[in-house]
């Protein structure tokens, strides 16, 4: 795949940037001195460090050779997460490492933060590093345990931040903790905790086990968000795979081709997280439109790839690549149409100096995307050039 595009900023302007190079430049750019890594540059609508997004730019980080720079991210974490007084890896963190938290309970953190110290490892192969991280690894599998009833783990919310939806036994959640255990479970051994790589790795297969059982839906041959909500397509739906939980191309193409009928969007192109007030039917969960998002039209490309779906792996990797032509190389969160951009900002109640900041950036660079006018919002946003990277250089669980 060529990675190199032409860009336009205006009708009179345009260049050729490498898509690759500038979300390295992107991901990079977003680390801070102390460590931390926000989400969106400073002066954007995310200027904040989320595990979530945080763990996932460094493991692009590790894949074009900035490993250090990871380090320095979990060292800031083993600062700021504060575990024995907060009793939770946080959904975000200020810039200087303090907690800014409008989503309690939101349990994939713990499981990403496992994976993302161990993902560090395996690119640095230094013991030192996860002899230092130990201290902090056992805390967040305590955590993880605490949280375990019936063989799952509950939370509060999950990848949508959405209660009405996430609340409860959450398919990505359990794949992130059951990830999460499994890396746990490998750095014990390599330090030599025989005891805790045992209980740890029992644990985490017991969470597999319980997905299988109770998360799968054996007339679709699928798995589902949760049992409340079975019939309700997700993205996140995608969490077996994208976590390494189970490896049946089967399930994954029955699970493409689900989502592809469902939430990918036919009018402007690229996944959806939803469809649009199934559930989740607050306007503040459509800040700047609801639309299609990068990261996970990234995502949904790389399994395409790996189940051999050539034409579904070109109209994603086509659809961002369309994206990134209008902005510079640069991928924002989500695209929406003017319209659906319009009609979230005459309903949403919940303004602040952040998101109208945002709001005035987007509305001056509305774009002309597939003979439609097109909202950029959170552009750049660092999880989606990670993504972009990831599916470039693989990502091995």
């Amino acid at each position: 795949m060529q990675d190199m595009i032409m860009v336009s900023n205006s009708k009179k302007s345009k260049k050729k940037v490498d898509l690759l190079k500038r979300s390295e430049e992107v991901v990079k750019s977003l680390q801070l001195k102390n460590g931390g890594i926000l989400a969106t540059p400073k002066d954007a609508a995310y200027p904040y460090i989320y595990t979530r997004d945080s763990v996932i730019i460094s493991k692009a980080l590790n894949r074009v050779g900035m490993v250090g720079a990871s380090e320095k991210f979990y060292y800031f974490m083993k600062k700021a997460v504060k575990i024995e007084n907060y009793k939770e890896v946080f959904q975000r963190y200020t810039s200087s490492g303090l907690p800014s938290v409008t989503r309690r309970v939101q349990n994939d953190n713990e499981g990403l933060l496992l994976h993302g110290i161990y993902d560090t490892y395996l690119h640095n192969k230094e013991e030192t590093f996860i002899e230092n991280m130990w201290t902090t690894v056992e805390l967040v599998v305590k955590l993880i345990f605490s949280y375990s009833k019936f063989g799952l783990v509950k939370t509060n919310s999950s990848i949508h931040e959405y209660k009405k939806l996430e609340k409860g036994y959450d398919l990505w959640v359990n794949c992130a903790c059951y990830r999460g255990l499994k890396d746990a479970a490998k750095i014990a051994e390599i330090l030599n905790h025989k005891k805790e790589s045992k209980e740890w790795d029992k644990k985490a297969e017991k969470i597999k086990k319980n997905i299988e059982r109770k998360l799968f839906d054996k007339k679709l041959k699928i798995y589902i968000k949760n049992r409340r909500f079975p019939d309700s397509p997700d993205i996140s739906q995608l969490a077996p795979f994208y976590f390494g939980v189970v490896d049946d191309d089967n399930i994954l193409r029955n699970t493409l081709a689900y989502l592809r009928k469902h939430i990918w969007d036919c009018e402007i192109g690229g996944f959806r997280r939803f469809r649009k007030f199934e559930v989740c039917d607050d306007w503040h969960w459509y800040t700047g439109g609801s639309g299609s998002w990068c990261a996970l039209t990234a995502i949904a490309a790389r399994f395409y790839k790996k189940v051999k779906n050539r034409k579904g792996y070109d109209e994603c990797v086509k659809w961002l690549r369309e994206v990134s032509f209008f902005s510079d190389g640069f991928l924002p969160e989500h695209i929406a149409t003017k319209e659906e951009y319009d009609d979230w900002k005459s309903h949403e109640i919940e303004f602040n100096s952040r998101i109208i900041n945002e709001m005035k950036k987007a509305e001056r660079s509305v774009k002309n995307f597939r003979a439609r006018k097109m909202v950029y919002w959170a552009n750049p946003l660092g999880w989606s050039h990670a993504e972009y990277i990831l599916l470039r250089k693989g990502d091995s669980k």
